[in-house]
């Protein structure tokens, strides 16, 4: 008879035990493989949103002197060789485009008002209000795009020039309503400025057409964001593409931190499976010790123990690994994004598979080491005795 057919008996007629390995086989690996992908999920729903919250690309004239903008240096005001609105269509034809979430041009125009020294930042109000999400603005409701004839206020402006929302404001001959007040970041490029239509200030400046800079937010989850400045480069002469290495860094220090959560929890999860097994199987070898000695009487040699044990536990290993990887990916596909609230959707991870059917045999075999070890060393005339 061979060592397979005897194990595949010894499994059919301890059911019961049998079934609460597979069992506790399928918890595990379905745990870890919902676990795995939901983390990803995760991941790359936290990594798109912190990308969204601000500019990790800052676009600049590869000409002129500085001023601090954002954190890093970019061209003064007055000395600026302005770019040009054609470069937004361009941006947009770089292989990995899709990573490209926002794209803010701006204008920057020096202006006096009420005898103050003023700066506006011409800017496309949708594009801005997306890649700025921690404004909190007075007087501006979260639903409302400021128009051509309204501005925002940075605090220090609006203190300055003792405005509030709804109040009317003067530029360059044109009158604007105060649609919000922005209020203090600690930073001077909001805090100092006047934020206003971009097409509006560039007709008001007699700049047709020309931007002072451009930020952009770009998804780093699926590309390297130096690959897309060094693609971008490529497709914007004269200018200078710089990524925001704060940002990026601050980022990835987040990501990763899933990424550490995930591989404890499934470490955990792994040793708790290989503890489950290892006991099932030690209490199995257990209560067979007179079949052993049986075995070992007729002439069984301790590997023929050793390897019947673990192909029971091999076969049991790979049942419960296909039926966890099967009941942890339905899980994650249908309950996933909703369990963990994230617009990612989950796809069907079909490579799993084969992980699922390694990692699950992989803990079978190793749990079952020591029981069939210890199977395999038992005397056989100490074993006889329970007969």
């Amino acid at each position: 008879m061979r060592l397979t057919t005897i194990a595949i008996q010894n499994l059919r007629r301890r059911k019961m035990r049998s079934a609460s390995l597979v069992l506790s086989v399928i918890i595990g690996v379905a745990s870890i493989i919902f676990l795995y992908t939901t983390t990803q999920a995760m991941k790359e729903d936290v990594a798109n949103k912190l990308d969204q919250f601000g500019s990790n690309i800052l676009i600049l004239p590869d000409t002129g002197q500085a001023l601090t903008f954002g954190g890093i240096t970019v061209e003064a005001p007055t000395q600026v060789k302005a770019l040009d609105m054609s470069l937004i269509p361009l941006m947009k034809t770089i292989k990995n485009k899709e990573t490209l979430a926002t794209i803010a041009p701006k204008l920057l125009v020096n202006t006096t008002i009420k005898g103050q020294d003023i700066l506006l930042l011409g800017v496309e109000f949708p594009q801005e209000l997306r890649l700025k999400k921690w404004w909190k603005v007075d007087g501006l409701s979260s639903q409302h795009i400021p128009t051509a004839n309204e501005v925002i206020l940075g605090s220090d402006v609006a203190h300055t020039l003792d405005l509030k929302p709804g109040q009317t404001v003067t530029i360059k001959g044109q009158n604007f309503n105060v649609a919000g007040v922005i209020q203090p970041t600690g930073s001077a490029e909001n805090d100092q400025a006047v934020f206003i239509d971009l097409n509006l200030l560039q007709k008001l400046a007699n700049k047709p057409n020309a931007i002072s800079l451009i930020e952009a937010a770009a998804f780093c989850y699926s590309c390297p964001i130096d690959e897309v400045s060094k693609q971008l480069t490529a497709v914007l002469p004269g200018t200078k593409v710089t990524a925001l290495r704060s940002t990026i860094e601050s980022r990835n220090e987040t990501v990763n931190k899933f990424n550490l959560f995930a591989r404890s929890v499934s470490l955990i999860l792994f040793l708790t499976s290989s503890l489950v097994i290892t006991m099932t199987m030690k209490s199995s070898v257990e209560e067979r010790t007179r079949e052993i000695g049986v075995l070992r009487a007729i002439g069984f040699r301790k590997r023929h123990i050793l390897q019947t044990i673990l192909t029971e536990a091999g076969i049991l290993s790979v049942l419960g690994g296909v039926l966890g990887y099967f009941l942890g990916m339905s899980a994650a596909v249908n309950l996933g994004s909703i369990l963990i609230k994230t617009q990612v959707q989950i796809p069907w991870q079909s490579n799993l598979l084969s992980l699922a059917l390694g990692g699950s045999l992989l803990i079978g075999v190793i749990a079952s080491l020591y029981p069939a070890w210890r199977a395999a060393s038992l005397d056989p005339t100490a074993s006889l005795r329970y007969m």
